[in-house]
């Protein structure tokens, strides 16, 4: 399959989230359409769309210049955020709740 340009995904995850968001059509009536019909009538498979989306989000977040790759392939996209998501320190999830549980097991519990 052919690799897709950042500023084609862009139009369209904003397309697809349009359709799913809600809209008003020409005759004032508001429509709203599932994720998978909104996908549909994008003509991009929701996986896909949900992938991009992902990957704009964290494009976003990273600092990645969208205006300045936007004929770029989406790859660019991902090595960006893959790069970016790589320098992050990992966050420890499981320790930090099992430290919260040990310093707050008895919290507001009379002895």
């Amino acid at each position: 399959t052919k690799e897709r340009k950042i500023g084609f995904i862009i139009e369209k995850v904003a397309q697809w989230r349009k359709f799913y968001n809600g809209f008003t059509d020409k005759n004032g009536e508001f429509i709203r359409l599932s994720l998978e019909d909104a996908a549909q009538k994008v003509q991009i498979s929701k996986k896909s769309l949900d992938d991009y989306l992902l990957q704009l989000r964290f494009g976003r977040k990273f600092g990645f210049n969208f205006n300045a790759h936007k004929d770029a392939k989406v790859g660019v996209l991902r090595a960006f955020v893959k790069k970016h998501k790589a320098q992050q320190p990992k966050l420890k999830t499981d320790s930090s709740v099992s430290d919260f549980m040990n310093n707050n097991n008895n919290a507001g519990v009379p002895e």
